[in-house]
């Protein structure tokens, strides 16, 4: 019974973080549609058969599915999911119908590019506004970025690491906390990471290669990921909230913070300087969520926390939870490939300069290679979330 306890709560919190999530970047595309005159025929959150439905009082059709995994929104003219214009159908509609320009694909392409958009800057907005409650609700917790234990052999002492150290930057970029330290670390197995020390007065550069480990992820399970070797000398960190004033800062920099680092391991990838072991898909996505809802509810051993308090906390650390996957999924839509949004401005950018859209032809092509390689991505990611439930369970 407790199993099946936690495996309710580990669907509940997928279902919610994930319909969160996707359901926002697609009111991005309905309300920036709006706003241009488009007409959303249909608003779905979820997927399948219809639950319930309404009208609201612009037309649009809102519908709850019983698949609550994410949603869509399906703009007057669009001919699948992906928005691929039927030519046929549109110009038969472009003809026929007085409200012809109430159609997406009719739109001055400067606003069907801020149409598509919108669903990933809404994904980015979320973020702000999540970390921003979080600041205010629980603040930030900072370890200051001070060296206290070099573990022999480790990548740390051969690169020249000592105690008392005082970590400035990595990579360029300003550490304020040693969680700073341990991202970078993380995700750059075999790849090697500059360090700006202070030491004794004087600034110090050390180059270290953190070493490719299985290691705990403090959810349960074990995933691969870069080891440098150091511990704080401070164990204990210090808690910083956020005034109503000072959130939204707070909300921009973590947003910025999290966009830097999925963006720079998504350019790694890219070009081959990062490993594909640390994709996750929806699986992935639905372990997580798992593992975060059941850590945060669990009685912490030796001690008690009142219900409530535990049910606090699993909704924040689902919150700062969500608003990562936000970030991750803006950027992903953002990326260069057809059926994605940013295959569609890369489209709208090349009509925007040659003064015509890319003929049926190319767009299809596109569209086809672009189903590729989202699918070739879903199969590394599915591999590896079955690689982690392996570890998990046996």
């Amino acid at each position: 019974m407790e199993m099946f306890g936690a495996g309710l709560l580990s669907v509940a919190a997928f279902v919610a973080v994930i319909s969160f999530v996707v359901v926002i970047h697609e009111m991005g595309h309905l309300y920036a549609g709006r706003l241009f005159g488009v007409h959303a025929e249909v608003f779905s959150i979820g997927f399948g058969p219809t639950l319930t439905s309404w009208r609201d009082g612009k037309g649009t059709i809102w519908r709850i599915a019983a698949l609550p995994l994410g949603g869509y929104v399906r703009f007057r003219g669009d001919e699948n999911a992906a928005s691929a214009p039927n030519h046929e159908a549109l110009e038969a509609l472009r003809a026929e119908r007085s409200d012809a320009h109430t159609v997406f694909h009719f739109k001055p392409v400067w606003q069907r590019a801020i149409i598509v958009a919108a669903g990933p800057l809404a994904n980015f907005a979320l973020a702000i506004v999540v970390f921003a409650a979080l600041g205010m609700a629980r603040g930030e917790f900072i370890t200051p970025p001070v060296i206290g234990q070099v573990q022999a052999g480790s990548p740390a002492e051969v690169a020249g690491f000592q105690p008392d150290d005082v970590v400035v930057s990595v990579n360029g970029s300003a550490v304020r906390g040693f969680t700073d330290i341990s991202q970078a670390v993380i995700t750059r197995p075999g790849q090697p990471v500059r360090f700006e020390v202070e030491r004794a007065g004087e600034t110090v550069t050390i180059t270290a290669t953190p070493r490719r480990e299985v290691r705990a992820d403090g959810l349960g399970g074990e995933r691969a990921m870069g080891f440098l070797g150091v511990t704080s000398r401070t164990g204990r960190p210090e808690q910083v909230r956020y005034s109503l004033l000072e959130a939204p800062g707070y909300g921009l920099r973590r947003t910025v913070e999290t966009v830097s680092m999925i963006g720079d391991y998504m350019v790694r990838l890219v070009t081959g300087r990062a490993s594909f072991e640390m994709i996750n898909g929806p699986i992935g996505i639905a372990t997580t969520a798992g593992q975060v809802a059941n850590v945060s509810v669990a009685v912490p051993e030796g001690g008690e926390a009142p219900a409530h308090e535990r049910l606090w906390r699993m909704v924040l650390s689902l919150a700062a939870l969500s608003a990562v996957i936000s970030v991750a999924l803006g950027l992903m839509n953002l990326l260069p490939i057809p059926v994605l949004d940013g295959g569609h401005l890369v489209y709208y950018a090349y009509e925007a300069v040659t003064r015509q859209a890319p003929s049926v032809a190319v767009q299809e092509i596109g569209f086809r290679i672009g189903v590729g390689l989202v699918l070739t991505l879903l199969v590394v990611a599915t591999w590896n979330d079955l690689n982690y439930l392996r570890g998990l369970f046996f």
